[in-house]
């Protein structure tokens, strides 16, 4: 291990509870244990995940969120201590790999939950499956829901608000009978229900919890004295805490470049007060980063977001406390190592780098940093919960979230166990791109003899292209990483081979990933497009005013890109809202809007490109009339087209495509795709 990451490894401690390192896996959806939400119990489907993760090494386990109340039948889990059956097992095997767990209770959602239009259409039939009127009541009335603001929130009682206390405290002291070793009040955090209380803009009550800070606070401060009440006085409690809000308005954040914005949340002063009051109050530390739903991507930060995007602000409200302090948020090693050595935080938050590489703290312990599968902050598997216009929440709620687009293995730890094939075999790979380099590296694992055909001098594919964007220094590391398993591994590698017929391969295996066949385009009888492709090979620097053509996730990529560097793009996209891409993420897309809006990005949707021709272009608008804009170039990016590049002859061979060739889609599906195939004809 590299001697600045020693620090890391040494013993923390909150409250009473003490702790092998300092590393927290924190919350995630999909690693819930309780779906009290749903009026379900224990559920085993995290075990596999959870059990490697303490296996790995992991100092403190934080499950996902456990409402204490159902939707259903808007029933108290604190009151249910069956549903609890199966978790002291899990609890017991967790513990003997030296980690702790504690559970995330949350007292509700409020505004927040995610409502998908179908429910809201027909509110009379969901009104008799869900309690929504209680389960989604808040601070305020009135409140517009962040999915479908059409939907306002009720209003909570103190009579209702004192009731929500006492079921914290009744739920927590069912995880201390079942051996979970403390708790983690989602409470301060992300815009929920009990942050909807303390903040300003979400609480306008006259009543003892609302006006001054100290009244705002007081449900959060009734429930660490309630828990501590009800479970004793060492029963250690964390709280989950947004420093600040970074919020302007209802659905509108403030990206970190943004100086200027006025915050109408948790202002940095309010923290550095509010701080002191809850630490005076009982809670044992801080789980903190930054963000509410309005300004969702500091809690999940994206792609777009800076590495350690929360740490300044943690380390700040440290000097407010004498407890210890958490920090989540894209960190990384190095950078937490140094602010855990200046005792500016105490532990490091880490949740989907734990998804990407289920040995990630054991190659970390054996100096093996080139072998981590990195995160790309994608949130493609692990949070595909999507928001555009007119649709409300876009889930699918058959999928398991906490999924891996990177790691097929996560929450699916028994399909993707590597076994030894049956037989040996020698496969041809025709293609480079990533989903050729995940089977020929998987394929390999399991004993076959794997030749990858490369027609270029390079592996990657399109993506190298891809990770050019200035912020997707991830994406690079991806490359560098599959680079040097490729190298490391038994894989044969042909350079600048050029495949044009199957009758050139020997082998009677054969694998094509050759990736899209070309990128989709329009008429140019100008002259004046370029594809997406070309502009990221480098090949072309753009003037001034750029008109993109498509708002899917790459040409908003390229319109954030170009405004990055001072350039005046605009969007022109015949849907009628951009990033409409099913399993995107809100976090990744209202990052996307809201630069967009800081940055002056025009968005042209429900609009047909009618005529291109140098310095301008004609849109056709949603309102039915022309459009002149001025332009300097035109980049047009409208996807590609599945296929391959040679004639698929009748060989008599067992031919299998994968990836983008077989089907247009993304890097989760490239990567799946390629699993798939090895367990499904070469295990």
């Amino acid at each position: 291990m590299k001697q600045e990451y020693e620090i890391l490894f040494t013993p923390a401690k909150i409250g009473t509870c003490e702790i092998k390192n300092r590393f927290v896996m924190a919350a995630m959806e999909g690693t819930t244990l309780l779906g009290w939400h749903l009026g379900k119990g224990y559920d085993p489907g995290a075990r596999d995940l959870l059990i490697d993760r303490a296996k790995d090494g992991v100092g403190l386990i934080i499950t996902g969120a456990t409402f204490i109340t159902s939707a259903t039948k808007y029933e108290f889990v604190g009151q249910h201590p069956e549903a609890f059956a199966g978790v002291q097992d899990l609890m017991d095997e967790i513990h003997s790999y030296g980690t702790k767990c504690f559970f995330q209770l949350s007292a509700g959602a409020g505004r927040i939950f995610p409502l998908p239009k179908a429910m809201y259409d027909n509110l009379e039939a969901t009104s008799k499956a869900f309690k929504l009127d209680k389960f989604l009541a808040s601070a305020d009335a009135g409140l517009p829901n962040v999915w479908i603001p059409e939907y306002k929130t009720k209003q909570l009682s103190a009579g209702e608000v004192e009731a929500l206390v006492q079921g914290m405290a009744d739920a927590a002291y069912l995880c201390k009978e079942n051996g979970v070793d403390g708790v983690e009040v989602h409470a301060l955090h992300e815009g929920y229900l009990m942050d909807q209380f303390a903040l300003k803009y979400t609480n306008h009550r006259t009543d003892k919890y609302g006006g001054p800070l100290e009244n705002r606070l007081r449900f959060a401060l009734e429930v660490v004295k309630a828990i501590k009440s009800r479970c004793g006085a060492d029963f250690p409690v964390i709280l989950r805490y947004s420093v600040t809000s970074r919020t302007k308005g209802f659905n509108e954040g403030i990206i970190p470049q943004d100086m200027i914005s006025r915050e109408i949340g948790r202002t940095m002063e309010e923290s550095e007060k509010a701080v002191g009051i809850l630490t005076e109050a009982g809670y044992d530390a801080f789980d903190g980063d930054n963000g509410t739903y309005d300004a969702w991507y500091y809690a999940h930060p994206p792609v777009y977001m800076p590495l350690n995007c929360n740490l300044n602000a943690v380390e700040h409200i440290k000097e407010f406390t004498d407890k210890p302090v958490i920090c989540s948020g894209r960190m990384q090693l190095d950078d937490a190592a140094r602010s855990i050595s200046a005792g500016k935080t105490d532990m490091v938050g880490i949740a989907r780098q734990f998804l990407t590489d289920e040995k990630y703290l054991t190659k970390v312990r054996e100096d093996q940093e080139e072998d981590i599968r990195p995160c790309i902050s994608c949130h493609v598997g692990c949070f595909p919960v999507g928001l555009w216009k007119n649709h409300g929440a876009d889930f699918d709620l058959n999928k398991a979230q906490c999924v891996c687009a990177l790691n097929p293995r996560t929450r699916q730890e028994k399909k993707y166990t590597v076994v030894p094939a049956k037989e040996s075999k020698a496969i041809a790979v025709i293609g480079g791109g990533i989903a050729g380099m995940e089977f020929a590296l998987q394929a390999v694992k399991r004993g076959h003899t794997v030749t990858i055909y490369e027609k270029s001098d390079n592996l990657g594919g399109v993506f190298n292209q891809a990770a050019r964007f200035t912020f997707k220094e991830k994406d690079r590391d991806l490359l560098t990483y599959y680079r040097t398993q490729i190298q490391k591994s038994s894989v044969n590698v042909k350079y600048n081979t050029e495949i044009h017929s199957l009758t050139e391969i020997e082998e009677d295996e054969l694998v094509i990933a050759t990736g899209a066949l070309r990128a989709r385009t329009l008429p140019d009888p100008g002259g004046c497009m370029v594809t997406a492709l070309d502009f990221l090979k480098g090949d072309m620097d753009p003037g001034d005013k750029v008109a993109v053509i498509g708002g899917g996730l790459t040409g908003c990529e390229i319109a954030y890109e170009l405004a990055l560097k001072g350039k005046h793009p605009y969007i022109i996209e015949m849907m009628d809202d951009i990033l409409e891409i099913p399993g995107s993420c809100m976090a990744n897309t209202n990052f996307l809007r809201d630069a967009f809006k800081y940055y002056g990005v025009d968005l042209y949707t429900s609009a047909k490109v009618e005529d291109v021709r140098k310095g301008f272009i004609t849109v056709l608008t949603e309102t039915g009339e022309d459009k002149t804009l001025e332009m300097d170039d035109c980049i047009v990016s409208i996807g590609y087209e599945k296929g391959i590049p040679f004639k698929s002859e009748d060989t008599g061979k067992h031919v299998y495509t994968i990836g983008d060739a077989d089907k247009v889609a993304n890097l989760m599906n490239a990567i799946w795709s390629a699993n798939d195939l090895v367990i499904e004809h070469f295990q």
